[in-house]
């Protein structure tokens, strides 16, 4: 354990709150300045009956000469393939190669650019592949606008109270004090750890949310659905109204969102990033994803949904073209809501949440997740675990009043219908899903050696 961890976890929790806190004015500063504050105006007032076409050509013109004159790796690989700027369509940004997370992983000291930036971050991804980026103080805080300005059009501004359910460890994982949050007083933020989220701990999260009444709730949605599925079943509600809930880090299925929302009565609006610098998505009032085409492009790459991104936000560790190892499925139709970025129909998980099937090949998480459409609502929640290339585990979490037998052999049907009928399928019902060490349930577990 690091000392300055020591420090914290050796600490009375006043003490810890206040560490909590200077850490919050410290991320205060690195994501709100004058770069914010220009470009939230910007958004406020933007026009957008333009084509964003135009501007997302000049913003990768822009980003590209950037990292040609800062950036070693992308010097020499312009050189390399008589990469010639400025582009005069979206189109040519094929012409440079696809940038693989191993390669950024092994010459990552080549993609850092030769400029001011100061924020670090690291990222281990569910590739496990750890990750060593850096931002400019400019583009971190024009991301921050981009989400706080996605956040103000479902009604809740920066300011205002929120409970954040958080991966980071707040507490000690042997904590037995029933105090599993911390306060983030510069952010107005209740940090809440999800790394106790056992039946007999929901009670005192739920009281404190009650005494914080937060305006919305962001973080980890498996966290969120776990104190859903306990306030439905014990008929509890908060005493206080929500604007909003802001999930985050994970896919979230039709089924957590129905439940999350009939629990804390509030509507969902998902987005999407990641701890490289990915381009914004968000949800609009009409629930539909945007990509916010001002923070990037992303392409389809491959057959099976997969899609490549690059970043105009990410100078101080470019990525271009790069295989985020994320699927989605791009839209073609327009949206009501004003809004004018691309939409995205979908976004259906990580690569590397599949499993391998004899007769299927890749079974992708997505895929997995509809194996419940069949049933009326008696399945809370799903994670499937594969042992061998022919047995998977599928854990179900039965809704007590409408599970009944034969719904198991529906589960199977559709299981052995989407991996093939050689597949071993073991049903194993469940009170709760297990999580994994950093905190995070998740809906496809590979185990197989």
């Amino acid at each position: 354990m690091a000392l300055k961890e020591e420090i914290y976890y050796n600490s009375p929790i006043f003490i810890q709150n206040i560490l909590t806190s200077m850490y919050g004015k410290k991320l205060m500063q690195e994501r709100y300045g004058p770069g914010y504050e220009k470009k939230i105006q910007e958004l406020r007032v933007k026009d957008r009956t333009v084509d964003y076409r135009i501007e997302q050509l000049e913003r990768l013109n822009t980003f590209l000469l950037f990292i040609r004159e800062h950036t070693p790796y992308y010097r020499k690989l312009f050189r390399e393939h008589d990469i010639r700027l400025p582009f005069t369509s979206i189109d040519q940004l094929q012409t440079i190669p696809i940038l693989e997370k191993e390669t950024l992983r092994q010459q990552n000291e080549s993609f850092m650019s030769e400029v001011d930036a100061p924020v670090r971050g690291r990222t281990g991804g569910t590739s496990g592949k750890s990750l060593q980026v850096a931002f400019m103080r400019e583009d971190v805080q024009e991301r921050m606008a981009h989400l706080d300005y996605f956040k103000e059009l479902h009604g809740f501004h920066s300011g205002m109270r929120r409970a954040s359910f958080t991966g980071r460890t707040l507490t000690a994982i042997d904590q037995k004090k029933p105090i599993f949050w911390r306060k983030n007083r510069p952010l107005n933020q209740l940090l809440l750890s999800i790394f106790h989220m056992k039946e007999e701990n929901f009670p005192a999260y739920i009281e404190e949310l009650n005494r914080f009444r937060p305006a919305a709730l962001d973080g980890t949605p498996t966290a969120m659905l776990e104190i859903a599925l306990y306030l439905l079943k014990h008929e509890l509600r908060l005493d206080f109204p929500l604007i909003a809930i802001f999930p985050t880090s994970e896919t979230v299925t039709p089924e957590m969102r129905r439940l999350i929302e009939e629990a804390f009565q509030a509507p969902v609006f998902d987005q999407y990033g990641s701890s490289e610098g990915a381009p914004i998505i968000s949800e609009c009032r009409e629930h539909k994803l945007h990509l916010h085409h001002e923070t990037g492009i992303i392409e389809p790459y491959g057959d099976r949904g997969e899609v490549v991104v690059t970043c105009f936000t990410t100078r101080g560790t470019p990525l271009v073209r790069y295989r985020i190892g994320d699927r989605m499925t791009l839209g073609q139709e327009a949206c009501t809501c004003g809004l004018n970025g691309p939409v995205i129909e979908s976004i259906d998980g990580r690569g590397t949440s599949y499993i391998v099937s004899e007769k299927r090949g890749k079974v992708f998480e997505g895929d997995i997740t509809t194996i419940a459409r069949e049933l009326p609502n008696s399945v809370l929640r799903l994670q499937v675990e594969q042992h061998a290339l022919n047995h998977v585990t599928l854990r179900y979490i039965p809704d007590e009043q409408r599970f009944v037998p034969k719904h198991e052999k529906i589960l199977l049907r559709e299981m052995q219908k989407l991996l093939g009928s050689s597949m071993q399928v073991t049903l194993e019902p469940v009170r709760q899903m297990k999580q994994e060490p950093n905190g995070k349930t998740l809906i496809v577990k590979q185990s197989m050696k």
